[in-house]
C-alpha cells in the first residue's frame, strides 16, 4: 500500500528527470509570467488607490477634519480649538483652515476658486502642499499680500486647468481678492502642483492677510485638518476629540473620498475582470503542456497500464507534474515581482493624474491568487490525464 502512495511521485519525478529540461524551463516560465500578470494588475491597482488616498489625506483633509457644528457657519475661538486637539493622545499636528468668500481675478480672467486662509507653519506640519511647490516658494507666517496658487488656476503652456484657468500666470505678478467690495492684490509667491484636481484648484493666503480684509476672520475657521501619529486608527481619535467636547462635527478622511469610492469600485471590476483572464490562461497553458506530453508518451501511459499500474495511480502522477510546475511557477514568479518589478517602481512610479502610483501588494490577496493559479493548474493537468486512461489500453500501445 505505501508503495502504490509512492509510486505518483516516482512517476513524477522519472517524468521531470528524463523530460527535456528546456521545456520544463519553459513551462514554469510561462506559469510564472501568468502569475505576475495576475499580481501586478491588483497590486497596479492596489497602489493607485492607496495613492489617491494619500493625495487625499496628504494635501486636503489630514487624517481627521473638523467642520462647523450644524446651524453655525464658522469653528469659533479657533486657536483654543487647536490647542486642545494638540493635546489629545495620537494627535500629531492640527491646522486651522478658513475658506476665504472671495473672487480671484487675474488682468481680464475671473473665476470662484477656493481660497484658504492659514497659518503656514502649523499647515505644513499636518498636509503637504509646501512640498510640492513647483515654482516660487511657499508662504510664511507674516506674509501680508503673498498668495499660492495651484496649477489648475494658474494654467500654463500646457493648460492645465483647462478653460477656466488664468492661461499661465507666473510668479511674481498680480491677482486681485475681492470680498463684498473690498479688493485687495496679492503677489504671486509660489504655485503648487500634487497631482490631485481638487487641492489644484485651491489658492492660500496667510492668515494675517485675511484679518487685513476681513476684521475678526482670523480667529475662525471653517475646517481644521488633523494629523495623527502612525499607528494610530482614526475613529480611535475621533472618539477621544467626542469625549472632551469639543463643538464642531469630526470626519475622518473616508468619508471626504467618495470621488475615490466610485473609482476604487471601477477599478475592483476591472481587476476581477483581468484576473479571470489571467487565471484561464495560466490553466490553458498547463492544459496545453500537460496534454502535449501525454501525447508524446501515450505508448508508455499504455506499457504502464499494461503491466498493472492503476489509472489512478497515472493520474495522480500527472496532477502532481501540474502541481509542481505552478509551485515553482508561483516561486519563480514571486521572486522576479518583489526582487525586480517592486524596486522598478519605487524608483519610477506611474504617473497619473491623480497621483504617483506604486505597486502595492496585498498579502490575501497574494494568497488568494496563488491558491487559484495551482487549483487551475492541478485541474488543467487532470483533465487530459484523465481523458487519456480511459483510451483502450491496446489503442495506447500502438499509438492509435
Amino acid at each position: 500500500m505505501k508503495s502504490e502512495l509512492r509510486l505518483p511521485f516516482y512517476l513524477a519525478w522519472q517524468y521531470i528527470r528524463r523530460g527535456r529540461k528546456w521545456t520544463f524551463f519553459l513551462t514554469t516560465s510561462l506559469m510564472a509570467v501568468a502569475f505576475i500578470n495576475l499580481i501586478f494588475i491588483s497590486s497596479l491597482f492596489n497602489g493607485i488607490i492607496d495613492g489617491s488616498n494619500k493625495q487625499i489625506i496628504n494635501t486636503l483633509t489630514g487624517n481627521i477634519y473638523l467642520t462647523p457644528k450644524d446651524g453655525d457657519d464658522f469653528i469659533k475661538d479657533k486657536n483654543k480649538v487647536l490647542d486642545t486637539l494638540k493635546s489629545v493622545n495620537g494627535v500629531e499636528a492640527a491646522s486651522a483652515e478658513m475658506l476665504v468668500p472671495a473672487e480671484l481675478k487675474y488682468k481680464n480672467l475671473k473665476g470662484n476658486w477656493q481660497i484658504l486662509a492659514i497659518n503656514p507653519a502649523d499647515e505644513s506640519k499636518v498636509t503637504n502642499v509646501g512640498q510640492k511647490i513647483i515654482e516660487g516658494s511657499y508662504l510664511n507666517v507674516n506674509d501680508e499680500d503673498a498668495i499660492i496658487i495651484g496649477r489648475q488656476i494658474t494654467g500654463g503652456s500646457d493648460d492645465g486647468g483647462g478653460a477656466s484657468s488664468f492661461k499661465g500666470a507666473k510668479i511674481g505678478e498680480k491677482v486681485t481678492l475681492a470680498i463684498d467690495g473690498v479688493s485687495k492684490d496679492f503677489t504671486i509667491k509660489g504655485i503648487f502642483e500634487t497631482k490631485f484636481s481638487e487641492t489644484d484648484k485651491r489658492a492660500f493666503i496667510t492668515e494675517k492677510a485675511l484679518g487685513q480684509l476681513m476684521p475678526g476672520a482670523d480667529t475662525q475657521a471653517t475646517t481644521i485638518v488633523v494629523k495623527i501619529s502612525a499607528g494610530q486608527k482614526e475613529q480611535d481619535i475621533i472618539s477621544k476629540i467626542h469625549a472632551i467636547g469639543i463643538e464642531a462635527n469630526v470626519y475622518s478622511w473616508q468619508e471626504a473620498a467618495g470621488l475615490m469610492k466610485s473609482i476604487s469600485e471601477s477599478f475592483l471590476s476591472i481587476n476581477i475582470l483581468m484576473s479571470t483572464v489571467g487565471i484561464l490562461i495560466a490553466g490553458v497553458t498547463i492544459f496545453i503542456v500537460i496534454y502535449v506530453d501525454i501525447i508524446n508518451k501515450k505508448k508508455q501511459i499504455g506499457i504502464l497500464r499494461a503491466i498493472g499500474i492503476k489509472p489512478y495511480i497515472i493520474i495522480t502522477s500527472y496532477v502532481i507534474l501540474s502541481a509542481v510546475y505552478s509551485v515553482l511557477g508561483v516561486i519563480l514568479g514571486t521572486a522576479i515581482f518583489l526582487l525586480v518589478l517592486t524596486p522598478y517602481f519605487q524608483a519610477h512610479p506611474f504617473v497619473l493624474p491623480i497621483a504617483d502610483a506604486v505597486l502595492v501588494l496585498d498579502k490575501a490577496d497574494y494568497i488568494a491568487r496563488s491558491e487559484a493559479i495551482m487549483w487551475v493548474s492541478v485541474l488543467s493537468g487532470l483533465i487530459p490525464a484523465a481523458i487519456i486512461t480511459r483510451t483502450k489500453m491496446l489503442d495506447a500501445i500502438l499509438g492509435r
